[in-house]
């Protein structure tokens, strides 16, 4: 299977949002990389203190992972070994 997963880093910028946080809450249960459209890292900044990854799924709906998951952080990897990011 190919993992056609976009890894984005979003920069805290000016007007970007509210300043608050994206993620209300958290989950660390995993999810399929096959429903996955698209990954986003968001940096501790002016809007959130903290790091907050998000996941789009083809669905549509999106999910807040805790960053401290295991396996999202071997997701991450991967991805930027494939593309050279690492």
């Amino acid at each position: 299977l190919t993992l056609c997963t976009w890894l984005l880093l979003a920069l805290p910028m000016e007007g970007f949002g509210s300043n608050k946080c994206q993620c209300v809450t958290t989950t660390s249960s995993i999810i399929p990389s096959r429903v996955f459209q698209r990954i986003e890292i968001v940096p501790p900044g002016a809007h959130c203190r903290k790091t907050e990854i998000l996941i789009t799924k083809k669905d549509k709906k999106r999910v807040c992972i805790d960053p401290e998951a295991r396996w999202i952080n071997n997701v991450i990897s991967k991805v930027m070994r494939r593309y050279g990011l690492s």
